[in-house]
């Protein structure tokens, strides 16, 4: 059974919701055989969110479990105001995702230059101890695109497992859920996010994951999903999470 629980109905655009913006994306559902999808747009545009849009669709297709979440962009010092932001909707889940290290917009194509201006191993040791602060402030239930920074395919020259064995056991210690995200494999890095190896370690360390598209149109919506499911069978999973008002349960894959 799949379940995408990263869907970006509006994408890039400040627009409120309605059913005629979020329908298509429950069609698509239904033709790759989804039957529990997760709205979560990017919490800039959580004045945009409408949860009796999101109880309507529910009665009209009550053969979708309909989530609503919100992926909130992560920057230490923001704790206070996330708090106030997961409280303003009956948040099914929360994701806690990465989008710049300090200033440097590193998933941004606009910014794709700026990688030179860099350190690579330098700006991975960054990340990945901003990732930690989610791992740690209980604020979220799971971990977005782990380990996005990879995005346009620079690498650090030396081994990255210190800046990232602590995260990883942070995030099993708390209890938050990973996604097996399949947009990068439409970046540059041409890979899922994220990669077998470190998903090899998320099993031995216990960690649940679920699945997610990370669709920002409706053609994407599902897309991939068939081969992270196979990425987690060869690593040992055979359940995803799901979340009802933050409460999470699981799914046999």
């Amino acid at each position: 059974m799949y379940v995408d629980y990263h869907i970006h109905a509006l994408g890039h655009q400040g627009q409120p919701y309605k059913e005629e913006i979020l329908t298509p994306f429950l069609f698509a559902a239904r033709e790759q055989g989804i039957r529990e999808i997760g709205f979560a747009d990017h919490d800039e545009y959580l004045e945009c969110l409408d949860e009796g849009v999101i109880a309507s669709l529910k009665e009209k297709f009550p053969d979708l479990k309909i989530r609503l979440g919100l992926e909130i962009s992560y920057r230490p010092g923001r704790e206070q105001e996330i708090k106030v932001i997961a409280n303003r909707f009956s948040f099914d889940f929360l994701i806690g995702s990465i989008h710049d290290v300090e200033g440097f917009r590193f998933d941004h194509p606009a910014y794709r230059d700026g990688y030179k201006n860099w350190d690579i191993d330098e700006l991975y040791r960054l990340y990945y101890d901003v990732l930690k602060k989610i791992a740690c402030c209980g604020l979220f239930d799971i971990v977005g695109h782990l380990d996005v920074i990879k995005v346009y395919g620079y690498r650090p020259e030396k081994d990255p497992t210190p800046f990232i064995e602590p995260v990883l056991q942070a995030i099993s210690r708390t209890g938050l859920v990973v996604e097996v995200n399949t947009a990068g494999l439409r970046k540059p890095c041409a890979e899922i996010y994220p990669s077998q190896d470190l998903l090899l370690r998320c099993y031995e360390l216990d960690i649940p994951v679920t699945l997610s598209s990370d669709a920002h149109t409706d053609s994407d919506v599902g897309r991939d999903l068939a081969l992270a499911k196979e990425m987690l069978y060869r690593t040992g999973y055979r359940r995803v999470a799901i979340f009802t008002q933050r409460q999470r349960s699981f799914l046999w894959l």
